[in-house]
Protein backbone atom coordinates (compact mmCIF):
# COMPACT_ATOMS: atom_id res chain seq x y z
CA UNK A 1 0.00 0.00 0.00
CA UNK A 2 1.40 3.02 -0.78
CA UNK A 3 2.39 5.90 1.78
CA UNK A 4 -0.30 8.17 0.28
CA UNK A 5 -2.97 6.01 0.13
CA UNK A 6 -2.29 5.32 3.91
CA UNK A 7 -2.35 9.20 4.52
CA UNK A 8 -5.73 9.31 3.30
CA UNK A 9 -7.05 6.31 4.78
CA UNK A 10 -5.84 7.82 7.77
CA UNK A 11 -7.47 11.27 7.26
CA UNK A 12 -10.95 9.56 6.72
CA UNK A 13 -10.71 7.60 9.90
CA UNK A 14 -9.45 11.24 11.80
CA UNK A 15 -12.78 12.87 10.19
CA UNK A 16 -15.03 10.22 11.30
CA UNK A 17 -13.51 9.87 14.93
CA UNK A 18 -13.20 13.91 14.96
CA UNK A 19 -17.53 13.70 14.14
CA UNK A 20 -18.14 11.29 16.97
CA UNK A 21 -15.63 12.80 19.35
CA UNK A 22 -17.07 16.55 18.84
CA UNK A 23 -20.77 15.07 19.71
CA UNK A 24 -19.23 13.16 22.61
CA UNK A 25 -17.29 16.39 23.66
CA UNK A 26 -18.19 18.25 27.40
CA UNK A 27 -19.21 21.58 27.06
CA UNK A 28 -19.94 24.12 30.12
CA UNK A 29 -22.90 26.16 29.68
CA UNK A 30 -22.18 29.19 31.88
CA UNK A 31 -23.75 32.01 33.19
CA UNK A 32 -22.19 35.20 34.00
CA UNK A 33 -23.26 38.56 36.07
CA UNK A 34 -22.83 41.06 33.35
CA UNK A 35 -20.67 43.52 36.06
CA UNK A 36 -18.77 41.29 38.06
CA UNK A 37 -18.21 38.40 35.62
CA UNK A 38 -19.06 36.33 38.60
CA UNK A 39 -20.50 32.85 38.22
CA UNK A 40 -23.94 32.58 38.49
CA UNK A 41 -24.96 29.02 37.24
CA UNK A 42 -23.35 26.10 35.11
CA UNK A 43 -23.83 23.27 33.35
CA UNK A 44 -21.90 20.59 31.49
CA UNK A 45 -23.51 18.94 28.10
CA UNK A 46 -22.26 17.31 25.37
CA UNK A 47 -23.48 17.37 21.57
CA UNK A 48 -25.23 14.47 22.03
CA UNK A 49 -27.64 15.42 24.86
CA UNK A 50 -28.27 18.95 22.86
CA UNK A 51 -28.96 16.94 19.53
CA UNK A 52 -31.29 14.75 21.70
CA UNK A 53 -32.76 17.52 23.33
CA UNK A 54 -33.48 19.54 19.52
CA UNK A 55 -35.23 16.55 18.39
CA UNK A 56 -37.68 15.67 21.76
CA UNK A 57 -37.96 19.74 21.60
CA UNK A 58 -39.48 19.42 17.94
CA UNK A 59 -41.76 16.61 18.28
CA UNK A 60 -43.38 18.04 21.40
CA UNK A 61 -43.77 20.91 19.27
CA UNK A 62 -45.39 18.95 16.70
CA UNK A 63 -47.67 16.82 19.54
CA UNK A 64 -48.77 20.17 21.11
CA UNK A 65 -49.97 21.62 17.29
CA UNK A 66 -51.80 18.37 16.54
CA UNK A 67 -53.79 18.28 19.76
CA UNK A 68 -54.06 22.16 19.34
CA UNK A 69 -56.03 21.53 16.11
CA UNK A 70 -57.97 18.16 17.19
CA UNK A 71 -59.30 19.45 20.47
CA UNK A 72 -60.35 23.36 20.00
CA UNK A 73 -62.10 25.10 17.68
CA UNK A 74 -59.12 26.39 15.65
CA UNK A 75 -59.70 22.86 13.51
CA UNK A 76 -62.20 24.68 11.86
CA UNK A 77 -60.00 27.08 10.63
CA UNK A 78 -57.78 24.84 8.51
CA UNK A 79 -58.70 24.85 4.96
CA UNK A 80 -59.89 20.86 4.71
CA UNK A 81 -60.06 19.57 7.66
CA UNK A 82 -63.26 19.59 8.47
CA UNK A 83 -66.18 20.53 6.42
CA UNK A 84 -68.72 23.01 7.54
CA UNK A 85 -71.60 21.01 7.93
CA UNK A 86 -69.92 18.87 10.40
CA UNK A 87 -69.83 21.79 12.50
CA UNK A 88 -72.36 21.27 15.60
CA UNK A 89 -73.42 25.23 16.08
CA UNK A 90 -73.67 25.78 12.22
CA UNK A 91 -76.28 22.41 12.13
CA UNK A 92 -77.91 23.50 15.07
CA UNK A 93 -78.58 27.28 13.85
CA UNK A 94 -79.51 26.01 9.87
CA UNK A 95 -82.39 24.16 11.65
CA UNK A 96 -83.56 26.58 13.44
CA UNK A 97 -83.69 29.04 10.85
CA UNK A 98 -85.68 26.18 8.99
CA UNK A 99 -87.99 26.13 11.97
CA UNK A 100 -88.44 29.71 12.02
CA UNK A 101 -89.13 29.60 7.60
CA UNK A 102 -91.84 26.99 8.09
CA UNK A 103 -93.27 29.03 11.43
CA UNK A 104 -93.53 32.20 9.55
CA UNK A 105 -94.98 30.46 6.12
CA UNK A 106 -97.83 28.54 8.55
CA UNK A 107 -98.56 31.94 10.09
CA UNK A 108 -98.78 33.58 6.61
CA UNK A 109 -101.07 30.62 5.60
CA UNK A 110 -103.34 30.72 8.70
CA UNK A 111 -103.66 34.82 8.45
CA UNK A 112 -104.99 33.90 5.07
CA UNK A 113 -107.17 31.77 5.77
CA UNK A 114 -108.55 33.59 8.69
CA UNK A 115 -109.13 36.51 6.11
CA UNK A 116 -110.98 34.54 3.62
CA UNK A 117 -113.34 33.12 6.63
CA UNK A 118 -114.28 36.41 7.74
CA UNK A 119 -114.43 37.72 4.26
CA UNK A 120 -115.72 34.80 1.95
CA UNK A 121 -116.97 36.78 -1.20
CA UNK A 122 -114.04 39.15 -0.92
CA UNK A 123 -115.96 41.86 -1.63
CA UNK A 124 -116.34 44.68 1.14
CA UNK A 125 -119.43 45.36 3.75
CA UNK A 126 -120.63 48.13 1.64
CA UNK A 127 -120.57 46.17 -2.01
CA UNK A 128 -122.22 43.11 -0.07
CA UNK A 129 -125.19 45.29 0.97
CA UNK A 130 -125.56 47.00 -2.26
CA UNK A 131 -125.69 42.98 -4.02
CA UNK A 132 -128.31 42.23 -0.81
CA UNK A 133 -130.49 45.50 -1.82
CA UNK A 134 -129.94 44.07 -5.57
CA UNK A 135 -131.70 40.85 -4.89
CA UNK A 136 -127.60 39.47 -6.33
CA UNK A 137 -126.54 36.06 -4.78
CA UNK A 138 -122.88 34.48 -5.08
CA UNK A 139 -122.67 33.11 -8.65
CA UNK A 140 -120.75 29.46 -8.24
CA UNK A 141 -116.99 29.99 -9.90
CA UNK A 142 -115.74 27.60 -13.29
CA UNK A 143 -113.50 24.90 -12.84
CA UNK A 144 -110.78 26.90 -14.39
CA UNK A 145 -108.12 26.97 -11.85
CA UNK A 146 -108.51 23.92 -9.67
CA UNK A 147 -108.79 21.18 -12.74
CA UNK A 148 -105.08 20.39 -12.66
CA UNK A 149 -105.19 19.71 -8.90
CA UNK A 150 -105.51 16.17 -7.63
CA UNK A 151 -107.96 15.87 -4.19
CA UNK A 152 -108.20 13.10 -1.81
CA UNK A 153 -111.90 12.23 -1.23
CA UNK A 154 -112.57 12.92 2.39
CA UNK A 155 -114.66 9.80 2.84
CA UNK A 156 -116.46 7.11 1.18
CA UNK A 157 -120.66 7.08 1.59
CA UNK A 158 -123.60 8.33 0.00
CA UNK A 159 -124.30 11.80 -1.35
CA UNK A 160 -127.46 13.05 0.87
CA UNK A 161 -127.78 16.44 -0.41
CA UNK A 162 -126.50 18.29 -3.43
CA UNK A 163 -124.52 21.67 -3.85
CA UNK A 164 -127.21 24.92 -3.90
CA UNK A 165 -126.15 28.37 -3.82
CA UNK A 166 -130.00 28.86 -4.08
CA UNK A 167 -130.33 27.24 -0.63
CA UNK A 168 -127.67 28.67 0.51
CA UNK A 169 -126.09 25.28 1.11
CA UNK A 170 -122.67 25.85 0.07
CA UNK A 171 -121.53 22.55 0.35
CA UNK A 172 -122.24 18.93 -0.12
CA UNK A 173 -123.60 16.17 2.90
CA UNK A 174 -122.27 12.80 2.70
CA UNK A 175 -123.66 10.08 4.84
CA UNK A 176 -121.08 7.25 5.97
CA UNK A 177 -120.84 4.68 8.46
CA UNK A 178 -120.38 5.75 12.24
CA UNK A 179 -117.09 6.67 13.58
CA UNK A 180 -115.60 6.80 9.93
CA UNK A 181 -112.06 8.90 9.45
CA UNK A 182 -112.45 12.39 7.68
CA UNK A 183 -109.34 12.59 5.28
CA UNK A 184 -107.88 16.19 4.32
CA UNK A 185 -108.56 16.62 0.71
CA UNK A 186 -105.07 17.95 -0.04
CA UNK A 187 -102.03 18.97 2.42
CA UNK A 188 -101.95 22.51 4.16
CA UNK A 189 -102.74 23.92 7.67
CA UNK A 190 -105.67 23.99 10.31
CA UNK A 191 -106.80 27.66 10.64
CA UNK A 192 -110.18 26.94 12.56
CA UNK A 193 -111.99 24.99 14.66
CA UNK A 194 -115.12 26.14 16.05
CA UNK A 195 -118.11 24.06 18.26
CA UNK A 196 -121.13 26.09 16.30
CA UNK A 197 -124.49 25.37 17.78
CA UNK A 198 -125.92 24.69 13.73
CA UNK A 199 -122.85 23.29 12.15
CA UNK A 200 -121.44 21.52 15.30
CA UNK A 201 -117.50 20.56 15.54
CA UNK A 202 -116.03 22.02 12.57
CA UNK A 203 -112.51 22.10 11.00
CA UNK A 204 -111.15 24.43 8.38
CA UNK A 205 -107.89 23.83 6.54
CA UNK A 206 -106.11 26.53 4.01
CA UNK A 207 -104.41 24.61 1.06
CA UNK A 208 -102.32 26.86 -1.21
CA UNK A 209 -103.76 28.55 -4.12
CA UNK A 210 -106.65 30.32 -1.82
CA UNK A 211 -108.41 27.45 -1.76
CA UNK A 212 -110.19 25.99 1.90
CA UNK A 213 -111.74 23.22 2.69
CA UNK A 214 -114.45 22.97 5.97
CA UNK A 215 -115.67 19.60 7.49
CA UNK A 216 -118.77 20.31 9.71
CA UNK A 217 -120.74 18.27 12.30
CA UNK A 218 -117.90 15.94 13.04
CA UNK A 219 -118.20 13.95 16.54
CA UNK A 220 -113.96 14.23 16.93
CA UNK A 221 -111.58 16.70 15.64
CA UNK A 222 -108.44 15.15 15.29
CA UNK A 223 -106.30 18.55 14.42
CA UNK A 224 -105.08 21.36 16.51
CA UNK A 225 -104.88 25.40 14.90
CA UNK A 226 -101.84 26.17 12.90
CA UNK A 227 -101.34 22.28 12.38
CA UNK A 228 -99.94 21.16 9.00
CA UNK A 229 -102.18 18.45 7.59
CA UNK A 230 -100.83 16.34 4.91
CA UNK A 231 -103.28 14.75 1.78
CA UNK A 232 -105.47 11.92 2.94
CA UNK A 233 -104.30 12.48 7.00
CA UNK A 234 -107.48 11.86 8.96
CA UNK A 235 -108.41 14.99 10.62
CA UNK A 236 -111.56 14.25 12.03
CA UNK A 237 -114.20 11.48 12.98
CA UNK A 238 -117.48 11.78 11.01
CA UNK A 239 -120.63 12.40 13.80
CA UNK A 240 -123.85 14.13 14.62
CA UNK A 241 -123.20 17.44 16.27
CA UNK A 242 -125.34 20.14 15.75
CA UNK A 243 -128.76 21.32 15.11
CA UNK A 244 -128.76 20.84 11.23
CA UNK A 245 -127.55 17.70 11.37
CA UNK A 246 -130.09 14.61 11.30
CA UNK A 247 -127.53 11.85 11.43
CA UNK A 248 -123.79 11.09 11.04
CA UNK A 249 -122.74 12.35 8.37
CA UNK A 250 -119.88 15.22 6.73
CA UNK A 251 -120.79 18.61 5.32
CA UNK A 252 -117.76 19.55 3.22
CA UNK A 253 -117.43 22.98 1.46
CA UNK A 254 -114.54 24.18 -0.79
CA UNK A 255 -113.78 27.90 -1.00
CA UNK A 256 -111.66 28.96 -4.05
CA UNK A 257 -110.76 32.64 -3.42
CA UNK A 258 -113.34 33.39 -1.29
CA UNK A 259 -116.35 31.87 -3.40
CA UNK A 260 -117.81 28.90 -2.83
CA UNK A 261 -117.16 25.71 -5.10
CA UNK A 262 -119.15 22.59 -5.47
CA UNK A 263 -117.27 19.57 -4.43
CA UNK A 264 -118.98 17.32 -6.65
CA UNK A 265 -116.69 18.85 -9.57
CA UNK A 266 -113.69 17.60 -8.62
CA UNK A 267 -114.57 14.62 -6.20
CA UNK A 268 -116.14 11.21 -6.42
CA UNK A 269 -117.62 10.03 -3.14
CA UNK A 270 -119.83 6.89 -4.17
Amino acid sequence: MGRDNLIHIMNQVTIKKGLGAKLKEKYRFVILEDDTLGEIKSARISGVSVLVGLILLILLMALLTAALISFTPLRYLVPGYAEITNNMAYVDLVNKLDDIERELEAQKVYTTGMKNLLNPSGISLEENEIMGQLGLGQKNISPAGLEDYYFVVPIKGTISAPFDLKKKHFGIDIVAEKDSPIKSIKSGVVISIEESTNNGNTLSVQHDNNLISIYKHNSVVLKKVGESVSAGEAIAIIGDTGTHSTGPHMHLELWYEGKAVDPLLYLEFE
